[in-house]
């Protein structure tokens, strides 16, 4: 049985550049978001650049403030079978989705469903 070895250098860099992709896209500075979570905005600077992991707290603290997903920062740091982790410029649509009516969940998806046969009868 083979085991893959989890890159925790590439899994830290990976979730930094995340962090700072979801800051980016919230136009939040590394300022903004250090003073919301009571660390220094080099703390933050060190985390974004996979130099320090930061903490468990922190990261609560991170995503309750940027209103992301924990998840959504550790894309690309586990190999994953599937793409179950919602990648930061759709996380905005899928919480919109979220507060839709059951009805117009149940329409949209039958409208993805419907558009995704297309496309694979298509291919």
């Amino acid at each position: 049985m083979v085991i893959n070895m989890f890159n925790i250098d590439k899994a830290l860099s990976n979730f930094g550049m995340r962090l700072q992709e979801a800051g980016i896209a919230r136009n939040v500075t590394q300022d903004d978001l250090a003073e919301k979570c009571g660390v220094t905005p080099k703390h933050i600077s060190a985390i974004e650049r996979g130099i320090s992991p930061g903490s468990v707290t922190l990261l609560l603290n991170v995503c309750n403030y940027l209103g992301i997903s924990p998840n959504t920062l550790f894309d690309d740091s586990f190999p994953s079978d599937n793409d179950s982790i919602i990648p930061i410029e759709k996380h905005d649509i899928f919480l919109m989705y979220n507060k839709l009516s059951k009805s117009n969940q149940e329409f949209i998806d039958s409208s993805i469903t419907h558009i995704f046969e297309e496309q694979t009868r298509k291919s």
